[in-house]
């Protein structure tokens, strides 16, 4: 696209919502907000919470869109194999996949698009703490690790669990030390990652994943193999769910929460794997970490 005049503003704005998955990066904040929650049992302080969100929400919209520039060539190879268009609601996207592969971004301007926000999220990130910002950046790493590995191995599954629960660590960090009391929290993000929004969303783009040449537990071991293995994932997530040290009451509406997002959800897609159950998993499973958040947040609104 060589132009982006204000006469196609509608257009780019449906596009940059994409390029930046918003409903994903938005969700996505609650992450770290909920581990903060997990660290001192209480609302931060304002300053805090203010930067958080800045840094948090700046930090998403950076980090999906780096995706999109980082795979573009992929993206473009994906579209050619037949995954145009989203089917069926899918929470990634609310207008168009891929809209920089499509060309209705240039890569100039999402290059410039991540670019903003990722400063915007790292100054943010390092006026609440130096270690904010560290850990910020091994997240951005990861990602580029993680892109890099699309056709190698399946195991960049395990680094896309990693980076996630790093990224939601920086709230942690932002309250209080990172001690062996967030682990249960970390662990929770990863496997998350893994069993609710990894695994599924490559059962679901099988069929063209397997034209491109990518290289995941769907590709390379099955639909039924994969499916299995998200519901061993969904299981240890919601076991580690229950280990989050919150109040009784809190624990048990949070897993009551995990099981309608990812316990019946991987029931149903073990009994039938297809990419069209796996969408759908994956749409509802994408929704636990902020649940979780608003569960912590009312009970410590109730206290």
């Amino acid at each position: 696209m060589s132009t982006q005049d204000a006469s196609s503003a509608p257009s780019i704005a449906a596009a940059v919502i994409d390029l930046s998955r918003g409903r994903q990066a938005l969700l996505s904040a609650a992450q770290p907000a909920l581990g903060a929650l997990l660290a001192i049992g209480h609302l931060p302080a304002p300053r805090i919470i203010v930067l958080g969100l800045v840094a948090a929400t700046a930090g998403y919209l950076a980090v999906f869109s780096l995706n999109d520039v980082l795979d573009i060539k992929v993206d473009e190879a994906v579209l050619n194999a037949g995954k145009a268009e989203a089917e069926g609601y899918d929470i990634d996207t609310v207008f168009l996949r891929h809209p920089l592969a499509r060309g209705d971004l240039s890569r100039s301007f999402s290059v410039a698009w991540v670019a903003s926000f990722g400063v915007l999220g790292a100054v943010s990130a390092y006026l609440i703490a130096p270690l904010c910002l560290a850990l910020f950046a091994v997240a951005v790493v990861l990602e580029v690790l993680y892109c890099s590995l699309r056709s190698v191995t399946w195991l960049k599954t395990v680094v896309s669990g990693l980076m996630v629960g790093v990224g939601g660590l920086a709230g942690w960090a932002a309250v209080a030390p990172i001690t062996l009391a967030a682990l249960p929290f970390f662990l929770f993000l990863a496997l998350w990652e893994i069993g609710g929004r990894n695994l599924p969303n490559d059962l679901a783009d099988l069929a063209a994943d397997r034209i491109v040449g990518l290289t995941t537990v769907a590709t390379v071991f099955g639909a039924w193999v994969s499916a299995v293995a998200t519901v061993y994932v969904a299981a240890a997530t919601l076991t580690v769910l229950a280990l989050l040290g919150q109040p009784l009451v809190v624990t048990l509406v949070s897993l009551g929460l995990g099981v309608w997002a990812m316990g019946l959800p991987a029931v149903a897609l073990l009994r039938n794997p297809t990419s069209e159950q796996a969408s759908r998993y994956f749409n509802r499973a994408s929704l636990l970490p902020a649940l979780a958040f608003a569960a912590s947040l009312v009970g410590i609104l109730a206290r």
